[in-house]
């Protein structure tokens, strides 16, 4: 069987445009259902209930809400205006006995990229200075990396910096993502059905 590869143009519409805003958050966790990944990124019990992207927009639930969506094997969790997933201690939970990916687009801030698996993180960067990696194994995706366009040994200051400095970058960690787990979030998976649940920001 002849697998299609999967391209930028798969995940340009979120690279390139604000469907989910300027600061978003996508994390991938391998077979984990959408009720068990959103406990394991600290959602309350109670407030895990059926909510659409839409009815989060609309009644601006974010960024304490949290959304879950289940493609293949996979659950990703949507964040739009947070992060919680790419905390330390939700990276640790959710990556427990099996393995996340997770991509962090913030245009006014730092983005992040991370790979943990066994609740350890094995390799973090920020996609703008894809040199400075971080973890257990920072080399473990370099090859992956070169392959979607980062330049594995490059450190600040660069074609990619200044005004929306983030979009190249984060389409690249994007397509990093998808790559990696084989699967992609389209605009169909994001108008639902999807769970949702609220973490609220430590203190």
């Amino acid at each position: 069987m002849v697998r299609m590869e999967i391209t930028y143009a798969d995940v340009a519409w979120l690279a390139e445009d604000y469907e989910l805003g300027d600061v978003w958050c996508l994390t991938f966790v391998w077979g984990l259902d959408e009720a068990e990944a959103l406990r394991r990124v600290g959602a309350a019990e109670g407030s895990i209930r059926p909510l659409t992207y839409e009815e989060l927009d609309d009644e601006g639930l974010f960024p304490d809400t949290v959304l879950a969506g289940r493609l293949g094997g996979w659950t990703v969790l949507i964040e739009r205006g947070g992060w919680q997933a790419t905390e330390r201690d939700a990276v640790r939970a959710l990556s427990a006995a099996t393995e996340v990916v997770s991509v962090l687009r913030h245009d006014h801030a730092t983005g992040n990229f991370v790979y943990a698996r066994d609740g350890e993180t094995v390799t973090s960067f920020n996609p703008t200075i894809p040199a400075w990696r971080y973890g257990r194994d920072p080399d473990r995706l370099v090859d992956a990396m070169r392959a979607v366009g980062f330049d594995p040994a490059r450190t600040p200051g660069g074609e990619d910096e200044g005004e929306n400095a983030d979009h190249p970058a984060v389409g690249r960690a994007l397509l990093l993502a998808v790559r990696l787990t084989r699967v992609v979030l389209t605009p169909e998976v994001l108008r639902g059905p999807l769970l949702g649940g609220v973490v609220r920001s430590p203190v």
